[in-house]
């Protein structure tokens, strides 16, 4: 008997769709939460794995990595599925990183429809470590990554040092609840 909540996976991945061309969210956590992705050396390899990882076929738009999972938002490309652009992220995170934790099996994806705004993705992405209380609004957070600034309006928006505009705290909460609701 069952002594707590299963994984439901395999009914997850009946739905899974890869359509290339289509734009989505994705969050990968490490097992056991484990805090870990934004110490130097991890942090390094997420970022050149990002770089390999939409080098080619598929287009990161904006990513952030946090102490235990990381956001990404990207198009996806013709080669691959979803599903194997996450696992070969992972891979090369583990490979390139000290061996001391490993990735959560699986992850979060969301392919945008055509209603939902790309925009407010990414700025729910740029405000989670402030909305997590990791840094102060007045700090840049080092885990950000855009591949276009222009892509995004809101990020015309920062202060010259890379900040938001304290305001943007209210704004935020109406777009995570959007985001919450629809994924």
């Amino acid at each position: 008997m069952p002594t707590g909540p299963q994984r439901q996976t395999a009914r997850l991945l009946l739905g899974r769709v890869s359509a290339p061309g289509a734009v989505y969210f994705v969050t990968m956590c490490t097992s056991k939460r484990a805090q870990v992705l934004t110490l130097a050396h991890n942090l390094s390899s997420v970022r050149s794995t990002l770089a390999d990882t939409f080098s080619h076929d598929n287009s990161l738009h904006a990513a952030c990595v946090m102490p235990d999972h990381v956001h990404l938002l990207f198009t996806l490309g013709k080669r691959l599925t979803v599903g194997q652009v996450m696992g070969k992220f992972k891979a090369s995170v583990r490979r390139r990183s000290d061996k001391l934790w490993t990735w959560q099996r699986n992850g979060f994806e969301h392919r945008l429809r055509e209603t939902e705004s790309e925009a407010d993705y990414a700025f729910y992405i740029f405000m989670n470590p402030y909305r997590a209380h990791l840094v102060p609004i007045t700090t840049a957070w080092s885990g950000w990554l855009c591949e276009d600034p222009l892509r995004y309006r809101f990020l015309a928006g920062l202060k010259p040092d890379g900040t938001p505009p304290p305001e943007w705290l209210n704004y935020d909460k109406s777009i995570a609840a959007k985001i919450d609701r629809s994924s």
